[in-house]
């Protein structure tokens, strides 16, 4: 039955779901098992196949909905991007990506950093940030 599952889902969440080592329990909840941690449950199967990459992807780097929207609907203005320790920020797949390229603004984003921005305010101060570089772009 667990195999039938996995064709719900393209082959960009499939390969997210493999980087991040995800196994699908008997709840049908994509979750990481760790041999010397507790198991960690990110989203439902359910989830998954109703919603994109990028928000499967933010759901595993705890990020709230208000981000994962924002992200969706601007996605255009954005570029995936990955750190090599031997060729430093490389574009990648967007299932790849550790960091987000604000393309106006040249800004590079650590999904870990969208983490530390709790308060509603704050998001919007910094989305108001990155568009100010679009708008200054216009004039």
């Amino acid at each position: 039955m667990q195999q039938e599952l996995y064709l719900d889902l393209n082959d960009e969440k499939l390969k997210l779901i493999k980087k991040y080592s995800l196994t699908l329990n008997e709840d049908l909840i994509w979750e990481c098992k760790h041999k010397k941690y507790s198991t960690v449950k990110y989203f439902s199967h359910k989830f998954a196949v109703k919603h994109s990459t990028l928000a499967l992807l933010f759901y595993i780097y705890k990020l709230c909905y208000a981000k994962i929207k924002y992200f969706e609907n601007n996605f255009n203005k954005f570029e995936p991007y990955k750190f090599s320790y031997l060729d430093g920020f490389i574009n990648c797949d967007l299932y790849d990506m550790e960091f987000i390229l604000h393309k106006p603004s040249n800004i590079m984003i650590d999904l870990r950093n969208l983490q530390n921005i709790k308060s509603v305010d704050k998001f919007k101060n910094f989305c108001d940030y990155l568009e100010s570089f679009e708008k200054a772009a216009l004039i």
